[in-house]
């Protein structure tokens, strides 16, 4: 039976004239698990708002989209909210309640549950869940990974017939984002809930996905089982998106059956050449240098930094990982004079922060770009961001979305933005929590080119991430951050081979050969 019907669905946001969908048509049935991929900007996030009535748009809709063969729009509040379940690309964004205990009954009660059935159905997702030791949690406590497996755990109190995800994984590390896939896999096959999850890192889904859809420019380019899909050498723009098994089976044009997972990779490329890559070298003047720096945000709490030694050179890129609360972005902000260590050495350009005035550190000096995009924009229109800004100089086309509300982009749209505005300042030490998150291929591509651009002019760079695939084609070194402290840094080819989580899937499937 189908869940989900689209007839000649397009959607054009107001005060727009390029349709954001156009002509969609598709079907899920009931249990399917689907997955949507394609470049920034193509209309996989429109999509979704458009089968979650609540966050419908304002625009110009026409077509047909159904819900067990009804229109959607028919669904009452009370139905939407119960059976079509949402998880966003920014758990902060969804999480209601300061315990984990109100956030789990928060659904169950806004829908007016009996007492004996809310708590059932609690009692029974927080097993599913492992939540039962964290009932009492406070929510600001727990880890990025831990926030998403309690957004998609909440929805699924209201025992929905679909969920749709948004990115759901951008944001966690390498092993959490696998945790979160295998709980949603979990969910599908055993709950038979149908999954709809919209993605640019698709190398952890593909050996779960029932149907594979392609989005380009919001049209619905291929739809499928993945080995039908796949069976072709999808455009260019797809490609890019796909995982490392399919790149570098069209790559190398092998022959035979597209490898969908890093188990089938191994097997087809475990003898292929050598990848000769030069070793990093950088020399020169310190840009940034930390010494036994100590961080706690309260006096009587615990130490999130915890005497971290950390050095990085002028034109140097350096990458820093480390799984969800391990305190890259608090070391970040240290870095960026936002917050000060109550011990230990910090210097930029050879000078202690405290020695800067007047505001001469954020200006041709120092910049970051935080996690949230969103924190970059305080006005309604893009555009008014980048007055006196001159565009021409900017490494990417932003004008486009210049009219736009930042909230009425999509993730990757509104993080190249910012990532320009943070530029504009003309900064010598970059600082940059999770900058690629929500970005596809093609615009990861222009990233990495600018932070090649930005290392030959003798700009420092300094990325905590979890991208491994970003770092391996441009990273001069990485580190590895755990429990507060930089345990190991070396450079980025030693890194990837040595490492069996924070790598590339070339990595492992040529057991080192390329990473």
């Amino acid at each position: 039976m189908e869940i989900l019907t689209a007839k000649d669905l397009s959607f054009t946001y107001a005060k727009s004239d390029k349709p954001a969908l156009e002509n969609v048509s598709f079907s899920v049935s009931e249990g399917q698990f689907v997955t949507v991929c394609g470049p920034t900007g193509s209309g996989k996030s429109t999509l979704l708002r458009l089968i979650k009535k609540e966050l419908t748009p304002k625009g110009k809709i026409s077509g047909q989209l159904l819900y067990r063969g009804k229109p959607l729009s028919e669904l009452s509040e009370r139905q939407s909210a119960e059976q079509i379940g949402i998880v966003v690309q920014h758990p902060e964004e969804q999480i209601v309640s300061d315990r984990v205990s109100g956030e789990l009954f928060f659904g169950a009660e806004s829908l007016g549950y009996p007492r004996e059935k809310a708590y059932r159905r609690v009692a029974e997702v927080a097993s599913f869940f492992n939540l039962t030791d964290r009932f009492s949690d406070k929510t600001a406590e727990l880890s990025g990974g831990q926030k998403q497996l309690l957004a998609l755990a909440s929805v699924l109190v209201t025992s929905p017939g679909l969920i749709l995800l948004d990115e759901p994984t951008s944001r966690l590390d390498p092993v959490a984002a696998a945790d979160f896939i295998s709980m949603l896999a979990r969910i599908n096959r055993q709950l038979g809930v149908t999954v709809i999850i919209a993605e640019h890192n698709t190398s952890l889904l593909l050996e779960y996905t029932d149907v594979l859809m392609f989005m380009e420019d919001g049209k619905l380019t291929a739809c499928g089982s993945p080995g039908t899909v796949l069976s072709k050498k999808p455009s260019g723009r797809v490609l890019s998106d796909m995982p490392a098994p399919v790149r570098l089976f069209f790559e190398k044009e092998t022959g035979g059956k597209c490898p969908l997972t890093v188990k089938e990779g191994r097997l087809l490329f475990s003898d292929i050449e050598e990848d000769e890559k030069e070793k990093a070298g950088i020399k020169g003047e310190a840009a940034l240098e930390l010494k036994n720096v100590y961080y706690r945000y309260k006096r009587d709490s615990k130490d999130i930094l915890k005497g971290v030694d950390l050095a990085v050179k002028r034109g140097e890129i350096r990458f820093i990982f480390g799984g969800n609360g391990c305190g890259k972005t608090t070391l970040l902000h240290c870095c960026a004079g936002l917050l000060r260590p109550y011990s230990g050495k910090l210097e930029i350009f050879g000078k202690k922060v405290p020695s800067y005035k007047n505001g001469e550190l954020y200006t041709g000096c120092v910049s970051m770009l935080c996690q949230d995009a969103h924190t970059v924009f305080t006005h309604e229109k893009i555009g008014d961001e980048f007055k006196g800004v001159d565009i021409k100089t900017l490494p990417y086309d932003v004008s486009p979305i210049f009219d736009r509300h930042p909230y009425d982009v999509s993730g990757g749209e509104l993080q190249m933005a910012a990532f320009c505005r943070v530029l504009a300042s003309k900064p010598r030490l970059l600082l940059l929590d999770e900058p690629t998150k929500a970005m596809d291929a093609a615009v990861k591509k222009i990233f990495t080119d600018v932070l090649f651009d930005l290392k030959e002019q003798g700009v420092s760079v300094v990325i905590a991430s979890h991208d491994t695939e970003l770092a391996a084609n441009c990273a001069d070194t990485c580190s590895m951050m755990f429990n507060g402290n930089i345990v190991c840094t070396c450079e980025t080819g030693d890194f990837m081979r040595e490492n069996s989580f924070y790598t590339t899937d070339r990595c492992r499937m040529t057991k080192g050969k390329l990473i």
